[in-house]
């Protein structure tokens, strides 16, 4: 499956890809604000990207301009535990990471919407479910940008970069809401 924007190309993990998933999931600022930790093994690395490979919603980040890979966007099934109290009847979640050398370019808003458009126009989801660690402020202005409303919080969900717990940010988008701004 592939997708297209203006300057990327969102598709499936190739194994060909490693090079480039190896330089962004050694990143100590990337896989740490998603909730795992910065690899230290290129194999298991391999091993990861293998797996990421397979999934069905899974979308590489690739540069048209270059054909680099700088990151993914997931679209997922929801999870009760991530969306206490919320209405998960045929909606998803979307899931992101991107290279620290490509941070403020836009290229994480433009992937996502992207992904966005194909879960309710392709895939006819009622609703999207998004989170980030309240200290990833980055993330906060993606969902921002993109016109997520916060729902609620999760309090001490996971642990940060830093050793302390944070709280994650629980937002929603509906199909209505994204007709009205798309």
């Amino acid at each position: 499956m592939q997708l297209e924007t203006e300057r990327l190309i969102l598709r499936n993990y190739k194994m060909s890809d490693l090079e480039n998933y190896w330089e962004y999931v050694q990143m100590e600022d990337v896989g740490p604000r998603c909730g795992w930790p910065a690899y230290t093994d290129k194999n298991k690395a391999k091993e990861r990207l293998e797996l990421e490979s397979k999934k069905q919603y899974q979308f590489a980040i690739e540069l048209k301009e270059n054909h680099k890979v700088i990151g993914s966007v997931e679209l997922l099934d929801t999870k009760a535990e991530r969306y206490p109290n919320c209405d998960l009847s045929n909606s998803k979640e979307i899931g992101y990471l991107l290279s620290k050398n490509y941070w403020g370019h836009g290229y994480m808003p433009e992937a996502v919407k992207e992904v966005i458009r194909f879960a309710f126009e392709d895939l006819g989801i009622d609703k999207i479910y998004i989170s980030h660690a309240e200290k990833n402020h980055n993330s906060g202005r993606v969902q921002d940008k993109l016109g997520f409303r916060i729902i609620g919080r999760v309090k001490n969900y996971r642990e940060w970069v830093d050793g302390t717990m944070t709280d994650s940010i629980v937002r929603c988008m509906t199909k209505l809401d994204w007709e009205k701004i798309k």
